[in-house]
């Protein structure tokens, strides 16, 4: 038993590892609401700010951090030229709410599923504690993270945002 199980746990090791060596924009596969595939890679490219909001379905403090960059993206938007990117991290029989909550709230800005939940393993903290945003400056290099939502949070990230001008 104990030699099928090293070899296991050396594949998942190794797996977790090759992507947090690799470090920003990560090697990580994304589901679009649509149900295809894209890599962070494609999406998380260096040359400005980028936000990664991380959200569960199950989560209200979530969904009203998303609301309320939702209802500023436009005006951050003409005052500062970044990415903002909200990351589900649900299981898989919640997919479908995700989906579901992406046509219904028409957020301004992308959604994806991490449906392996890769991020955990290359984000400091492992996404304990959610929603969760990290802000990485225009190189890729983590610069702000935050846990947790209350109203007002959103004024202390877009000022973070524009420190990065």
């Amino acid at each position: 038993m104990k030699s099928l199980l090293f070899p296991a746990f050396f594949v998942l090791f190794a797996i977790g590892a090759s992507a947090q060596n690799e470090g920003y924009p990560y090697n990580i596969t994304l589901l679009r609401p649509d149900s295809t595939s894209v890599n962070s890679k494609t999406v998380l490219k260096t040359g400005k700010p980028t936000v990664l909001a991380f959200w569960l379905t199950t989560c209200l403090p979530c969904h009203a951090e998303l609301a309320s960059y939702s209802s500023h993206y436009a005006e951050w938007q003409k005052e500062v030229d970044f990415r903002l990117v909200a990351i589900s991290i649900d299981f898989q029989e919640r997919f479908a709410r995700v989906k579901e909550m992406a046509k219904e709230k028409k957020w301004p800005f992308p959604v994806y599923w991490d449906k392996d939940r890769a991020f955990k393993t290359v984000l400091p903290g492992g996404l304990n504690g959610l929603p969760q945003v990290f802000l990485f400056d225009k190189n890729g290099k983590l610069v702000w993270q935050h846990k947790r939502y209350v109203s007002g949070d959103e004024a202390e990230l877009f000022a973070k945002i524009k420190e990065l001008k």
